[in-house]
């Protein structure tokens, strides 16, 4: 898996049964990448890397690229932290970082993804659970 194989082009509307963690770099990005590749043995239809404006796009954080549907799921989620998270992680691809979304639905393997996308310099991770948002491994500066 590479950076530019990373985008899909649907809107990303639900971050449940997903860890979300932000990458400063391109070089960390590619390492998070191949780890969970290699460590965690994820196939490459279940990790995915947001950048740039391809990952503005997936992102949608108004829903306004993605039509009334889409808007009106960013409405309601206006009531979850996912809605204040969404919020971050666009200005974190408006600042030129990373976002590293796995599809994990198990907490035990949700908490070695945390710590694997922690060892490669991630950082603001969340696991986004059916009904709750975790942080296994929580930034030391928050």
């Amino acid at each position: 898996m590479t950076l530019q194989e990373a985008h899909r082009p649907r809107m990303l509307a639900s971050f449940v049964n997903h860890m979300i963690g932000v990458l400063d770099d391109p070089d960390q990005a590619e390492a998070a990448l191949q780890a969970l590749l290699a460590q965690e043995h994820f196939t490459e239809h279940d990790i995915e890397l947001l950048s740039g404006e391809a990952g503005q796009d997936r992102l949608d954080f108004t829903g306004e690229r993605h039509g009334l549907l889409a808007r009106w799921r960013r409405q309601i989620q206006k009531m979850t932290d996912e809605y204040e998270h969404a919020r971050r992680y666009e200005d974190e691809l408006l600042q030129g970082r990373y976002l590293v979304v796995v599809h994990v639905s198990q907490e035990e393997q949700a908490r070695r993804v945390c710590h694997l996308l922690r060892s490669q310099g991630g950082h603001f991770i969340h696991y986004y659970g059916p009904y709750i948002v975790q942080q296994f491994c929580p930034d030391l500066d928050v």
